[in-house]
């Protein structure tokens, strides 16, 4: 007697309920016609609640692969072919590894299938109508997915910082995550400040408790997501459909749209090379045609360049990288505060630091009362081994718990040392800044270098190799509605606006200028913008 498999597959909600395809029904039938063709059944296949769209199927590779390891199988019976695939290449690709193997397929209710030219054809056009079912299917779904977007819904798993909830009437519908939801809300916060990228936002939460589904810090990329989607505002996209959620808002949309503007501002100044660094991109234009310069290494020059990206047009010239850089350099002597900004800018420094030194202080404190509690019960537990209270597996359990907790706590320690170094870097760059800005720029690390770039400066145009016009920065704009700043003294200081000539006398629009900074004018001297 020739032996035999049998397949049998229902779907989530063909599981739902019993009937012709039921797991018992589809053994049921397959058992018996098996039976009457003289076929020994050695083994029952099943997969419940698996699409048929594809083969990720545990008990469908299971089958295969008995069917290749084990040469007395000589059949497989299905109740029906879309038992086995509703994707037809699926379907003639499971078929053509059964004639391989000198398999028959054997369908209950379809027995006009069998291995003539007759029968394959029949099988590969109930195979083609079974994935057209399936098209069919799918494009029901996706009409009614996207009809719940029109309305408000959200057809996927709620993202960072929602869940998945039912309400009280059975319905799914998307709630706030009490406690990432706050987290969520907080990188919008920090990010908004404009004094951190996505990198320091990560790192941040992570302390926090913001972390991957592996328990890691966020990707930079993924931060970057969560700042762009729409969602938390309260809109839903998806597949081209834009609507106004029925879930509650995480964030408001000015402090949305504000965390637009400094991402766009950060990504117009990034350095997008990969092969080579280019200090200036973004930076430089082109006097004749206003496009962007971009960065060239001609390695056999043993050379790189800033060129226009139209030059075609009207032949500007290459400018050697060296060269640009070192009088965009020299620009930055054209800027310096005010002593009495310098003052204010000490004064400030030393308040904030102070600030966080007792703030870490403090920190240090509770952490070690907490490894102080720690040592007391580690000793309690040792006196009571002497004493034979406790056992010695129960010992050498807390003892365990004891040195985690230590390791710990030393963890945290030593991170707020860091902290601390990291905070006097800070004061040592903020004073050199404030004191002498060509110093602080020309002793920079790169990567700080197109911060104070993208602080001060908008924009220099080239021509001829020369600097013809240098754009200053429009970055204190975003304060511009309530013209004050705060003061260690919390008192209001309100800013005066001016037009300065730049480079060869062009005039520049009046704009917001930091308080105390000083703009030396091309015919000498210097004017102080100072606060009123």
């Amino acid at each position: 007697m020739n032996k035999a498999l049998i397949y049998c597959r229902v779907s989530t909600e063909e599981q739902t309920g019993g009937g012709h395809h039921s797991l018992d029904a589809q053994k049921s039938v397959c058992t018996k016609l098996a039976k009457d063709l003289d076929y020994k059944v050695v083994k029952i296949f099943e997969d419940p609640g698996r699409s048929a769209t594809n083969m990720n199927r545990p008990d469908l590779k299971d089958m295969l692969i008995r069917c290749q390891e084990d040469k007395s199988i000589k059949a497989i019976f299905v109740q029906d072919t879309d038992r086995l695939a509703r994707n037809t290449n699926d379907h003639l690709t499971i078929k053509a590894m059964l004639q391989k193997e000198d398999v028959k397929l054997i369908s209950a209710s379809q027995p006009t299938i069998d291995e003539s030219a007759e029968g394959n054809m029949i099988d590969t056009i109930i195979a083609s109508v079974n994935q057209f079912q399936s098209d069919i299917t799918s494009r029901k779904t996706l009409k009614g997915l996207e009809e719940k977007v029109r309305n408000g819904g959200w057809p996927l798993a709620a993202p960072v910082g929602y869940k998945n909830v039912t309400d009280q009437h059975g319905n799914n519908t998307i709630a706030i995550d009490e406690v990432v939801g706050p987290l969520v809300k907080e990188a919008f916060r920090i990010y908004s400040t404009g004094s951190h990228s996505a990198l320091n936002v990560a790192n941040m939460l992570y302390e926090k408790g913001f972390r991957s589904k592996r328990g890691l810090r966020m990707q930079n990329s993924k931060i970057i997501g969560l700042l762009q989607n729409r969602f938390y505002i309260g809109e839903v996209c998806w597949r081209g459909i834009k609507a106004e959620g029925k879930h509650k808002p995480l964030v408001s949309k000015r402090t949305f749209d504000a965390v637009q503007t400094i991402m766009a501002e950060h990504n117009r100044h990034a350095n997008r090379s990969r092969k080579h660094n280019y200090l200036l991109s973004g930076f430089l234009h082109c006097a004749i045609c206003g496009n962007r310069f971009t960065g060239e290494s001609h390695p056999e020059k043993k050379a790189k360049y800033y060129r226009c990206t139209k030059r075609i047009n009207h032949k500007e010239k290459y400018t050697k990288m060296d060269d640009l850089e070192k009088l965009v350099q020299e620009k930055f002597k054209d800027l310096q505060f005010s002593q009495k900004f310098i003052g204010m800018l000490v004064q400030r420094v030393k308040y904030r630091f102070n600030e966080k030194k007792e703030e870490i202080e403090k920190g240090r404190k509770v952490l070690f009362n907490k490894m102080r509690g720690v040592e007391q019960r580690r000793d309690v537990a040792e006196q009571k081994l002497f004493q034979g209270v406790i056992s010695n597996e129960d010992y050498e359990r807390n003892k365990k718990k004891f040195k985690a907790q230590l390791e710990s706590i030393q963890d945290q320690v030593d991170k707020l040392k860091k902290v601390r170094e990291l905070r006097i870097n800070e004061v040592q760059e903020a004073l050199k800044l404030g004191r002498n800005i060509y110093k602080a720029y020309d002793e920079a690390r790169p990567l700080l270098k197109k911060h104070y770039l993208g602080l001060f400066w908008e924009r220099f145009d080239i021509k001829n190799s020369e600097i013809v016009k240098a754009v200053p920065s429009r970055i204190f704009e975003a304060i511009q509605d309530d013209l004050k700043v705060s003061q260690i003294q919390h008192k209001p200081v309100l800013y005066k606006r001016a037009s300065v000539v730049w480079g060869d006398h062009h005039p520049i629009q009046p704009t917001l200028n930091p308080v105390g900074v000083q703009i030396r004018s091309e015919w000498g001297g210097y004017r102080d913008l100072n606060p009123s």
